[in-house]
């Protein structure tokens, strides 16, 4: 049986590493006082709860789409 990869699983991830690496590449800026806590972690947030909220949307559309039976 071929498992189809799920859009609202795959696209989430591959997001949440892109953050995962851009905060830690951003990490030495912020230690370094070039960066402001509210942006470098405020930032962090914002992109966080949009990636969930992506996932939520990807979800209801997919279920949209193909009802379970």
């Amino acid at each position: 049986m071929k498992r189809k990869v799920r859009l609202s699983i795959l696209l989430p991830a591959a997001l949440s590493v892109y953050l995962v690496v851009m905060v830690v590449l951003g990490w030495d800026s912020f230690v370094a006082g070039a960066t402001s806590p509210l942006l470098y972690f405020g930032g962090t947030v914002i992109v966080a709860g949009c990636i969930v909220l992506l996932h939520f949307h990807l979800k209801r559309n997919e279920n949209k789409r193909h009802p379970r039976q």
